[in-house]
């Protein structure tokens, strides 16, 4: 990482900035079927096992449902790759996307190796 994007951190900052590595996120929103009765279905016999799938296969190393139902959020999801192709085809083959009932955004993010949730 170059010092000259962080050209007023200091130099402790540094040293912890330099493990720092890129990942690919997703940002599921509610698609235009996230309302329909079948949706729950969904989510629970498909999405969910589709999920835990990439996990065990340390595909996404993190994924937190959003449950504040007054935003268009769903989800937001941490893969373990740079590569944005091979995270869109993971998504495209999600049965919930498939359905309707989330749409994604495909990003990249930084993230410091080795951090986890308390």
């Amino acid at each position: 990482m170059s010092n000259s994007a962080f050209q007023f951190a200091s130099p402790e900052t540094l040293t912890k900035l330099a493990s720092i590595k890129p990942y690919v996120l997703v940002v599921l929103t509610k698609g235009e079927n996230y309302g329909l009765s079948d949706t729950p279905r969904i989510i629970q016999s498909e999405h969910l096992p589709y999920i835990f799938e990439q996990r065990r296969d340390n595909q996404m190393v993190l994924t937190m449902p959003v449950m504040d139902n007054s935003t268009n959020l769903a989800a937001v999801a941490i893969y373990n790759t740079t590569d944005k192709d091979e995270v869109k085809h993971l998504m495209d083959k999600d049965p919930a996307i498939m359905a309707g009932v989330f749409n994604y955004e495909i990003v990249t993010g930084m993230g410091l190796p080795g951090d986890k949730l308390p």
